[in-house]
């Protein structure tokens, strides 16, 4: 491990796709380890004070949920061409 660097913790349930346990809506605390200030820093002025007031964790919030349904709708998309092929 490089010097400074935080071993990253697992989400052992996300990983093995055991999301059964997961049936309620439940919220966690999450911490990222290893960003680069001016990455943060440019997030912070070009995305988070200019689109989300509230602060960076709805902006991220929002961010991964566009992500999410932006995969959704490329495998939907994929699978239908499948089909027609």
């Amino acid at each position: 491990m490089e010097r400074g660097l935080m071993r990253q913790k697992t989400l052992v349930h996300f990983q093995n796709g055991e999301f059964k346990i997961l049936e309620n809506e439940m919220f966690i605390h999450l911490t990222i380890y290893d960003i680069p200030t001016s990455l943060l820093k440019d997030f912070m002025e070009r995305v988070v004070r200019p689109c989300y007031p509230d602060g960076i964790s709805p902006a991220i919030k929002d961010l991964m949920w566009k992500a999410v349904q932006k995969r959704k709708e490329k495998q939907v998309s994929l699978e239908f061409q499948q089909q027609q092929s």
